[in-house]
């Protein structure tokens, strides 16, 4: 009975496996610059329908001034107008409208309207309560695309530092070179597929997507790394985020510190970037 492989992963090479890699990089980057459209926009998008729910109130208000703001749509300045009623019962409630191109005057008569019970959502009839549409919503498929590479990223993450730590070694031999015909940053994908076999004897395939197939053909035979207790689970030792290397004694090299502070550039200017924001705006 053979003795499992284990392995330890040098923090920086942990480091470089975890944000490494286009999918990685790719999300951070875009959920880190899709955010800055949802802070903008979708956090600024009136979306009433979601709680202008039963009988609908109205009411006589006065408005008491107008301001243009930073925003448009169709090349039309929004205007924000701000207003001030009484309920059924003397509450007073002061509230802000947005209309594209349209204000009010101060003292002028404008009817107000609320769902019953919820006169903190109240607006100007013909009005909205937040600065966009609500088709501004839609801004929100840039950070979710982002956070979709980002997951995806994580996954392969994970799968390489759990053969890196206990997969077992072997080699691949290439059977099959397709491209596809799908590009990413202009170069086209290809489908690579590997034969190879584990501790007892057994044949597994293996299907490899990478843009850089040389990689994976520079010699007669690839090392890639399978769970010893399911072969089928394997990845290309050259295509691990990072191309994390094993040296010839079975241990993995440390990643240098350079390619680790190169690497978590989009991770902290997206999190301190948007942590600064939040604080300032919510916290603060």
């Amino acid at each position: 009975m053979s003795v499992a492989t284990y392995r330890k992963i040098p923090f920086t090479t942990k480091c470089c496996i975890l944000f490494g890699g286009f999918a990685n990089q790719f999300g951070w980057a875009f959920f880190g610059f899709g955010m800055i459209f949802f802070w903008g926009f979708a956090m600024n998008t009136d979306l009433s329908f979601l709680y202008d729910t039963g009988e609908v109130i109205t009411v006589e208000g006065t408005a008491t001034r107008s301001t243009e703001v930073d925003a448009s749509e169709g090349n039309i300045t929004v205007i924000e107008n701000h207003y001030k009623f009484q309920t059924a019962d003397g509450l007073e409630f002061e509230g802000i409208s947005y209309a594209t191109g349209e204000s009010v005057q101060s003292g002028q008569s404008v009817t107000i309207e609320y769902p019953e019970g919820k006169p903190q959502y109240s607006r100007i009839k013909g009005m909205r309560r937040k600065i966009f549409h609500a088709v501004a919503i839609w801004v929100v498929l840039f950070p979710l695309v982002g956070l979709m590479f980002m997951l995806f990223g994580l996954k392969r993450s994970i799968r390489a530092l759990r053969l890196l730590k206990y997969g077992e070694m072997t080699k691949g031999k290439l059977i099959s070179k397709v491209r596809t015909n799908t590009k990413i940053n202009g170069r086209p994908l290809y489908k690579m597929k590997f034969r190879y076999k584990d501790y007892m004897g057994n044949e597994f395939e293996l299907t490899e997507k990478t843009t850089t197939p040389y990689v994976l053909q520079d010699q007669g035979e690839e090392r890639l790394l399978y769970s010893r207790h399911n072969p089928a689970y394997a990845a290309m030792l050259d295509s691990l985020p990072s191309s994390a290397s094993i040296n010839a004694h079975g241990r993995i090299e440390p990643s240098s510190i350079i390619k680790v502070i190169f690497l978590m550039v989009f991770p902290l200017l997206t999190i301190v970037g948007h942590g600064i924001y939040v604080v300032n705006t919510y916290v603060g």
